[in-house]
């Protein structure tokens, strides 16, 4: 497999020493195979030895551990991360990739629902994430910041592998994987359940299946197939006991994704790919009102969403000093519910884009990266997104990074015609959101300088990035007294949504990473904000502060111990009428492994305690402490 090819799965062969320090070539940044010192902006890369040293049993826990990144358990065991605040119960200001898939889920607001991802934890290679926006590379959406998680080749998952993991408040997960690989094709396919009791004091356990399947074919040396597809079923606890317009009930959720790419190597240093992908979303939130007049209120909670992509990219090094990547894509969005659109006719979107990056080298101490996109969809004229930066290396172990872009947010489907009323015989009893439309996609103006040190014979590694983020037409809902014509209520009010906000956002955040042995590593970072907004309550959506520490050891007759601890300062998530107080947790990790000729078990107990009054999402929302022990066998 070539370089490109490499850096297209990320799954470079390391030396000792590259394995004690950072990742030697990222891939996220441009689209390009690219050493962290010559690619733009700020990244983190976790690598499947951190994310199994963090104990994490959820995908989005790992991200504590990445600076001015917030984590949060809603309802149902739906997570949201994001990325420098400005987050709902989906995040929506962050772009999510898996293995190139985008994974944004068009419905409501539109953004990411990670209890709907089929990605079993362990098959994950590595995780990159762009600390800041890259719209430039990755189109809408790309609002703030990038994850793209990259899952093993199939080549890397061969046998079988199985576990358990029992716990307190109903932690009870199941996961098994079988994988086969011969000389010209490979495969894999894992399932497995995720269930837990929820948070304290509410209806909200939930349980989640999945089945993940990867395969992979070679029809030639320089010719590549490759298959992903998945699919999730959950039954999530949400609403409140005793709350009639938001009874306790169980939403059911379903996901199903496919992705195929055929990738050809015209020569080393030159690549094209074709990739198809599609995904979709449905769920079952139907529930009933009691009434005085009548026996119920029947709302149809039920909802479709499917988004499908066609994007064509093409690698190539022009000479010593200039390499670039393009292409094109397309993409269409459908969504159906009643409840949101106050019909059943689906509502569509499609867009398309171009982009182009290259990076050019001077002289071996600069490295300068140029890269356009433009992106045309239904309902907003054209986006342009530019960026420039320039990187600097005064010697081998020292990089400053300067750079600019702007980055764009396209409105949901929901924020451009939401119309979510209660209806009972033909009559209007409520109307929550009316929206006019005409909405404008979200801009954000970035600038940033970034420090970077890597002294790989340490295995020490430091990162800080010093960021002012001006966001303008922030999309936001406000309140407005209806005409008589659009409801039977007299003085009826709505949401309408508008672009009616805006926001800076300055701070710094830094990470350190030391790794002076395998399967030892002490992680630091660190995010300070100083935001300001237009209205005030917007600065309250972003974090001022976060921390991570993450310290373990693998000892060397199989033991291996981890500690970690976690807080973010007070944060008002999006559509909250108060603002949670702050987060802090601290965890403990004890593990032993034992090997047996060709197969190998893992034992391991985990503690994790919420720290004083920790909120999760909303205010007095908290988190139970949890214990679990998990059994692995692999052979």
């Amino acid at each position: 497999m070539t370089l490109a090819a490499q850096a297209d799965e990320l799954g470079y062969e390391l030396s000792e020493r590259d394995y004690l320090s950072e990742i030697p070539h990222i891939y996220s940044a441009s689209r390009l195979p690219q050493q962290l010192e010559d690619a733009a902006g700020a990244l983190t890369v976790l690598d499947r030895e951190f994310i199994r040293l963090t104990g994490a049993r959820e995908l989005t826990e790992v991200f504590r551990w990445v600076p001015g990144f917030q984590v949060a358990t809603s309802a149902g065991g739906r997570s949201v991360v994001a990325y420098h605040g400005l987050s709902g119960q989906i995040s929506q200001r962050m772009q999510v990739y898996v293995d190139g898939r985008s994974v944004y889920a068009p419905y409501l607001f539109g953004g990411v629902d990670w209890s709907a991802l089929s990605v079993p934890l362990d098959e994950i290679e590595r995780i990159e994430i762009q600390r800041g926006s890259n719209s430039v590379t990755y189109g809408a959406n790309a609002f703030l910041g990038v994850i793209h998680i990259v899952t093993r080749a199939a080549a890397q998952s061969v046998g079988v592998r199985a576990e358990v993991v029992q716990g307190s408040a109903g932690v009870a997960d199941r996961h098994i994987r079988w994988g086969h690989a011969q000389p010209a094709a490979q495969w894999r396919i894992a399932a497995g359940q995720r269930s837990d009791d929820g948070l304290a004091g509410r209806p909200d356990g939930y349980r989640t299946n999945y089945l993940d399947l990867r395969a992979e074919f070679q029809p030639s040396s320089s010719q590549e197939w490759s298959i992903t597809s998945g699919i999730t079923r959950g039954h999530l606890g949400i609403g409140f006991e005793g709350r009639a317009g938001d009874p306790e009930r169980t939403e059911v959720a379903e996901s199903a994704s496919f992705q195929a790419r055929y990738r050809q190597t015209v020569d080393p240093g030159q690549e094209w790919s074709l990739t198809l992908s599609s995904t979709h979303d449905s769920g079952d939130d139907s529930f009933e009102i009691p009434l005085l007049d009548s026996d119920a209120l029947h709302i149809d909670g039920r909802r479709r969403a499917n988004r499908y992509a066609l994007d064509y990219q093409h690698f190539k090094d022009f000479s010593s000093q200039w390499r670039a990547s393009w292409g094109l894509g397309y993409r269409q969005e459908r969504v159906t519910s009643s409840q949101l659109f106050n019909t059943s006719s689906p509502q569509t979107n499609t867009s398309s884009s171009a982009f182009l990056n290259a990076e050019w080298k001077p002289s071996a101490h600069w490295t300068l990266n140029l890269g356009s996109l433009i992106e045309r969809d239904s309902y907003a004229p054209a986006q342009w997104a530019p960026r420039l930066a320039i990187n600097w290396k005064p010697t081998s172990q020292h990089t400053l990074k300067l750079g600019y872009s702007s980055a764009f947010r396209t409105p949901s489907l929901f924020e451009q015609r939401a119309d979510w009323r209660i209806v009972s015989e033909g009559k209007t009893l409520d109307i929550r959101y009316l929206s006019s439309g005409g909405l404008l996609p979200e801009r954000v103006n970035a600038w940033d300088l970034v420090y970077l040190g890597q002294w790989r014979e340490h295995g020490l590694t430091l990162d800080a990035r010093l960021f002012q983020e001006k966001l303008s037409r922030i999309i936001t809902g406000r309140l407005v007294l209806l005409p008589a014509i659009a409801t039977d209520i007299p003085n009826a009010t709505a949401y309408d949504l508008r672009n009616n906000a805006s926001a800076t956002n300055r701070g710094i955040e830094y990470q350190l990473s030391w790794r002076p042995a395998r399967g030892t590593i002490v992680s630091w970072n660190q995010y300070f904000a100083r935001p300001q907004a237009s209205p005030d309550v917007i600065a309250e959506t972003i974090a001022r502060r976060s921390t991570g520490l993450l310290v373990s050891h693998a000892w060397s007759n199989g033991w291996s111990t981890g500690l970690s601890y976690s807080s973010v300062s007070p944060v008002r998530w999006l559509g909250e009428t108060t603002q949670a107080g702050s987060q802090r947790f601290a965890s403990l990790r004890v593990a032993r492994s034992f090997r047996f000729n060709d197969s190998s078990m893992n034992v391991a107990v985990r503690w994790r305690q919420p720290l004083g009054q920790s909120d999760e999402f909303r205010e007095l929302q908290r988190e139970l402490r949890k214990v679990w022990v998990s059994v692995s066998v692999e052979y």
